[in-house]
């Protein structure tokens, strides 16, 4: 899918996952008739893994939610978070 093609979700779980992906930034996706652009991917919580070496130093992953821009009227709207309820 190429950054100028919009992507229609059905569900709200199938457009969190569209947020996690790094090749998606830029593009914009449509849900329930809304029109969102990924501008930062996410990054999800990622276990410590074990590496060979000095046992006191580990590489740490902090995880974030995408972040997202959407239009409403005139103004532009950046969605830093989205709840589950």
């Amino acid at each position: 899918m190429s950054s100028d093609e919009v992507l229609i979700v059905t569900s709200k779980n199938e457009l969190l996952s569209f947020g996690y992906i790094y090749d998606n930034i830029g593009k914009e996706v449509v849900y329930e008739g809304q029109t969102y652009s990924l501008s930062k991917h996410g990054i999800r919580y990622i276990y410590p893994l074990l590496f060979l070496g000095y046992p006191t130093q580990s590489p740490v992953t902090k995880p974030r939610k995408p972040v997202w821009t959407t239009k409403l009227g005139e103004l532009t709207l950046i969605i830093s978070d989205i709840l589950q309820i």
